[in-house]
């Protein structure tokens, strides 16, 4: 019952964002704590096949992918396919490989770089504070729904 009235909103798509960002953090703090290992390769998630990922879901969302009723452009009801969201987001995207190096390899094989690596870590940060806000947000909507409160 719940489920339905959480997919007519973003926040399945902001749970994916949140999910993404916590993991992300969990490598790049990996990477910071790495950053004097002989032979550490930095790491990150596809962060650009995780955007892509995104802009379909967000895409089908605004379109009403969802399995609801959709309209064309000749004005026709068509009826969509429904898509669970979680086939848009594969485990792939959250499994980390090396990352390409933004600078030169050190002697030891390390690439690393503390100011990308904090400045990742930065925007990684505000993203999934960003959503969770967001999140929150939806929520609070939803609760004075349920209330029935203006």
């Amino acid at each position: 019952m719940i489920k339905p009235l959480l997919n007519g909103t973003t926040i399945p798509i902001l749970e994916k964002v949140a999910a993404f960002s916590e993991r992300r953090h969990e490598v790049l703090v990996g990477n910071l704590a790495n950053i004097d290992t002989p032979g550490y390769r930095m790491r990150d998630l596809p962060v650009a096949a995780f955007k892509e990922a995104l802009a379909v879901a967000a895409e089908r969302f605004q379109s009403g992918g969802a399995g609801g009723a959709t309209v064309s452009k000749t004005g026709a009801s068509t009826h969509s396919v429904p898509t669970d969201i979680d086939d848009l987001f594969p485990q792939t995207l959250y499994r980390p490989s090396e990352s390409v190096p933004q600078n030169v390899t050190f002697q030891d094989g390390n690439n690393r770089s503390v100011e990308y690596e904090v400045m990742e870590l930065t925007k990684n940060a505000l993203m999934q504070k960003y959503a969770l806000q967001v999140m929150i947000a939806q929520m609070s909507l939803l609760q004075a729904v349920i209330a029935e409160r203006p």
